[in-house]
């Protein structure tokens, strides 16, 4: 039988600036007048965001803009959340966190699956992020979603009965198969 370690995130109420303040190298997002400090994450979690990102510059090119575990952060809106993967139009301005929409928002699920598949998913479709990619390994699927008028509408669902989709972005089409990001 597998452990399967539940990792609840530490949320604390504090003010946009009090976020803004806190020490250099602490990793937390800010939504709704909370930080979430979240730990970090599993070795297989990376293991997928590493496998996305070879497919992703495989597919896009290797001068695409592929961000990993990147601050996205819109500061007028009192916003910041830290997705997997970005495909952005063009590095961050300086270098530091992402103030654009991105093309594509990547989260793949762990134990807050909430989190991603309700809140952040409301989230990133108002920010304008262009497409929503949920990556689920306990089910074994990866849901490619395109941002439409109100909501996010699904496009493509990759499982193992349906194992590979091509998958057109403003930055190119990637061509996705399962058996390539979740072994």
């Amino acid at each position: 039988m597998a452990l399967v370690a539940t990792v609840v995130a530490d949320q604390r109420p504090m003010s946009w600036g009090e976020f803004l303040a806190r020490p250099d190298g602490e990793r937390a997002e800010y939504s709704e007048g909370v930080a979430i400090m979240s730990p970090p994450p599993t070795f297989e979690h990376q293991e997928i965001c590493q496998r996305l990102r070879d497919v992703l510059k495989s597919c896009l090119g290797t001068d695409s803009v592929v961000a990993v575990a990147t601050g996205w952060v819109h500061a007028s809106a009192n916003w910041a959340r830290i997705p997997d993967l970005m495909v952005l139009p063009s590095p961050p301005a300086g270098g530091d966190v992402v103030t654009d929409p991105p093309f594509v928002v990547i989260e793949v699920l762990s134990s807050n699956r909430r989190d991603d598949l309700v809140t952040k998913s409301v989230e990133y479709h108002r920010e304008g992020a262009g497409q929503y990619w949920v990556v689920d390994p306990r089910e074994r699927a990866i849901d490619v979603y395109a941002h439409a008028t109100s909501a996010w509408r699904r496009v493509h669902r990759l499982t193992d009965a349906a194992p590979s989709a091509t998958v057109s972005t403003p930055a190119g089409d990637v061509t996705l198969q399962l058996a390539d990001i979740l072994r």
